[in-house]
């Protein structure tokens, strides 16, 4: 009797164990099936971040129909997100999580790609350089005339101050280095002669020259690929997929033109990883 008792519960276990088996594999078979939450998160809203060039005011103002058009294309809700300065940028830069895509420059590209596994879908046409520029009454002309002048640039470790560095690489041979926020404080400075000079992208050095004027131009630098559009490892290849088209294609329609006109910028072009190599070096100082 004994016996049969224990052969009866041996059975019951057998049982019990066979069910919580099958319960387990379907809970593991649910979980896997389920998208991971920074995948759920990516599916259900996308943050835009954007390098502290101008002002936050004025970023948001300008890229807003950016992110209106990667909303439309992707049917996802987009933000953008904005930074008071370079020092900032950099912080949540070497910590992602607070957004999915990144319009910034060729170093911080190529530093997203190695460290952060970031995908570059498309940049802007051609190559963007730097310019040190002081007031048209100025006369200077070579860059050494400004060891122990001011010059006004953005904080580091943005492509300005980056320049500067290699600029006045001799250490007991510096200018005195005043980090402002935006490009438009930076030329504000030099225009009402708070600086001696200023490093600004050459783009809005140009577009100041051809308008109101009021600079000259002491050197330009060596180009670095043109701003790139880049993507998180927690956006789905979907979507990776439909941004990349729809910004390659974007003179093609109404909407891309739309936006292209609407944020002034030229249009985008295809892009790879071996395009940003080694530009990330140039963060090893900062």
């Amino acid at each position: 009797m004994f016996a049969r008792l224990s052969c009866l519960h041996a059975t019951k276990k057998e049982r019990l164990n066979i069910n919580l088996a099958t319960t387990a594999a379907a809970i593991i078979a649910t979980a896997l099936a389920l998208p991971s939450p920074s995948q759920a998160l990516a599916q259900s809203s996308l943050v835009l971040a954007i390098q502290p060039i101008q002002s936050e005011e004025k970023t948001a103002e300008v890229f807003q129909p950016m992110a209106d058009y990667i909303q439309t294309v992707t049917g996802i809700p987009t933000s953008i997100k904005t930074y008071p300065n370079f020092i900032s940028y950099w912080s949540t830069t070497q910590k992602p999580g607070s957004y999915d895509l990144a319009l910034d420059a060729a170093h911080f590209t190529d530093y997203r790609i190695v460290n952060q596994a970031f995908q570059p879908l498309a940049k802007q046409e051609g190559s963007v350089s730097f310019s040190l520029i002081v007031g048209e009454d100025s006369l200077v002309f070579d860059a050494e005339e400004l060891v122990g002048k001011k010059i006004a640039t953005l904080g580091a470790p943005s492509v300005g101050a980056v320049r500067l560095n290699e600029i006045f690489d001799n250490p007991v041979r510096q200018p005195l280095i005043i980090e402002t926020n935006n490009s438009q404080q930076a030329m504000e400075m030099l225009l009402a002669g708070e600086v001696d000079a200023a490093i600004l992208p050459t783009p809005i050095v140009s577009q100041r020259m051809s308008g109101e004027g009021g600079l000259n131009v002491v050197m330009t630098t060596d180009p670095l690929p043109s701003i790139t559009l880049s993507a998180s490892p927690q956006v789905g290849d979907d979507v990776l997929n439909t941004l990349r088209d729809a910004f390659l294609n974007a003179e093609q329609t109404d909407a891309g033109k739309a936006m292209l006109s609407s944020t002034n910028l030229p249009a985008f072009e295809a892009t790879e990883t071996t395009l940003y190599e080694n530009q990330a070096e140039l963060l090893e100082d900062f």
